[in-house]
């Protein structure tokens, strides 16, 4: 059906719609002209006047219908074409592949498929999804295109549209636009990006303008849609955060013991720490104008979440995420995981040239897109309740779920054919990573991973990880007690100390590329720059593996 559309028919009743309007503004024009029948006066002048302004303002009725069907028929052109030549791609790649897709959207083989591509079972199996997603997105946005062209035109017919005192074209602009669709619920990252795909980019730039809120934080999106989404709901969330922490500070004001004995004291005192993390984020994109916020979420939870990537994640050849740990928080740490993300990515490009690899591009994104562990908050007791969820799995697993989303979702938007992708995990975040690891899906998109300061990753090697043997790695400073300590306990799997991943070094001495590395002696030194650490880190980042120290 989608293929049989004719859009040239389309252009051709565009063409007539404006020559239409064209003529029909002109009359009313002149008309309006005539009307004003300077030095007449009296009563029959002001009935003829009346008349004038009635015919007037039939005029711009008519304009405002004929303008509107001429809207959705300009916007419906623009769609169906879109739509017919991702349909074509789709066909093709289908046929290249020895895929049928049928008009329903099913994917099958075609029946001369060789034996050699039936053989091909997990790449096949990729393949058909792709296509299926694909075809899926297309027909949806096919029907959302059907059925908002009808409304708009059954709207003109029924006489419901009409100019308003708008004056013509400007009603049409407002009443006969085809509306984007709303993103479909539950997606997986493949679904996102195909749901994005399938639209033209006048209905991507009317979500990111009208619904920013659709889009930001959907995984497998183009990262700098996503950005763009994300820094449109700035003003709206800070109006929003302002309006609720007024209402908390009234209830608080009027409560006898000034909200003690209630919850209000407490949501008050994260409500104002959501209002620092938005300003946290607004210094952050100031300062990084080749980021991308890949995540803005200060509603979901207690604390605020957010993903920052510095470089071009849909772009470049390697990719690194880093989820950090205990009482990690946007304002207080979220600044200096983006310093750090970008002297990570300065290095690893560093160790690039210097192997004569000076094409391939690098991106490293801070992940804090969950609720680390915290022993500060507004209560008392939050130092007790952080250390006993930092020995607990609840927030990891949480956790988990949403970063091996986000995995997927960085690989399923890269315009690579198949991206270095890297996991890092700091202290708490490494139990994190390792969980996301472990995702039951299909498999996980993960090339490389490194573990510091870890208290466990719940996993003997890196086959529990669905890595290749050789690419789990762990880092532990001598002067790093505190959690690692966690690990000799096994409370989270084996400790990582002893597990058989490979060890790299965090002890000062000469790097491969004759530098002089600083050693990392404490918890939180493993990512700072000059380090021995932060060297290793730089070379697995950049696919470089041959070139740590251990």
């Amino acid at each position: 059906m989608i293929r049989e559309w004719d859009t040239v028919a389309l252009e051709q009743l565009e063409q007539a719609l404006s020559a239409r309007i064209t003529a029909i503004d002109d009359v009313r024009r002149r008309i309006t002209e005539l009307g004003d029948l300077r030095g007449w006066e009296g009563e029959a002048s002001q009935a003829a006047r009346r008349a004038f302004q009635v015919a007037v303002q039939d005029l711009a009725d008519e304009s405002a219908v004929i303008g509107a069907v001429r809207r959705v028929t300009a916007d419906t052109f623009d769609a169906v074409l879109h739509v017919q030549l991702e349909v074509a791609a789709l066909m093709a790649t289908a046929d290249d592949n020895a895929f049928v897709v049928s008009d329903a959207g099913a994917v099958t083989d075609a029946p001369n498929s060789s034996e050699r591509r039936q053989h091909e079972s997990i790449v096949r199996a990729a393949r058909r999804a792709d296509l299926e997603a694909n075809a899926r997105a297309l027909i949806l946005e096919a029907e959302g295109i059907d059925v908002d062209a009808a409304h708009v035109l059954t709207h003109a017919m029924s006489g419901g549209i009409g100019d308003r005192g708008a004056g013509g074209f400007k009603a049409a602009d407002q009443q006969g636009r085809l509306s984007a669709p709303a993103p479909p619920q539950n997606a997986s990252p493949l679904e996102n990006r195909k749901y994005w795909d399938a639209m033209p980019e006048s209905q991507r730039r009317e979500i990111l303008e009208r619904h920013p809120e659709w889009v930001g934080s959907s995984d497998g999106l183009p990262s700098a849609a996503r950005h763009q989404a994300n820094v449109n709901q700035f003003d709206d969330e800070r109006v929003r955060l302002t309006a609720e922490r007024d209402r908390l500070q009234s209830i608080v004001d009027d409560a006898p013991f000034g909200g003690a004995f209630t919850n209000d004291d407490a949501a008050l005192w994260y409500t104002e720490q959501k209002l620092s993390d938005l300003r946290t984020l607004e210094q952050v994109v100031a300062k990084n104008p080749d980021g991308r916020l890949m995540l803005l979420d200060l509603k979901s939870g207690e604390r605020g979440m957010a993903a920052f990537a510095v470089g071009d994640p849909d772009t470049a050849e390697h990719i690194s995420v880093t989820t950090p740990g205990l009482n990690t928080t946007i304002v207080d740490s979220f600044e200096g995981m983006v310093g750090e993300a970008r002297s990570l990515g300065d290095t690893s490009v560093e160790q690039l040239r210097l192997q004569g690899r000076h094409d391939e591009t690098v991106a490293t994104i801070a992940w804090l897109g969950y609720e680390p562990p915290q022993t500060m908050g507004p209560g008392t007791f939050d130092t007790v309740r952080g250390m006993l969820d930092v020995t607990q799995s609840d927030r990891a697993a949480a956790g988990a779920v949403k970063l091996a989303a986000f995995y997927e979702g960085v690989n399923v938007a890269s315009r690579q054919p198949d991206p270095h992708l890297t996991a890092l995990g700091h202290s708490y975040g490494s139990y994190t990573t390792g969980l996301a690891l472990q995702d039951p899906g299909p498999g996980q998109p993960v090339d490389d991973a490194v573990f510091y300061g870890s208290p466990g990753v719940n996993a003997d090697d890196e086959s529990d990880l669905g890595l290749r043997d050789g690419h789990g790695y762990v880092m532990e400073a001598a002067d790093d007690r505190f959690v690692t300590e966690v690990g000799k306990t096994h409370r989270f799997g084996p400790d990582p100390g002893t597990a058989s991943f490979e060890h790299l070094s965090v002890d000062e001495g000469m790097s491969p590329d004759g530098i002089f590395r600083d050693g990392a002696l404490g918890h939180s030194e493993y990512p700072h720059r000059g380090t021995m650490s932060e060297y290793n880190m730089s070379a697995i980042v950049a696919g470089l593996p041959e070139r740590v120290v251990r």
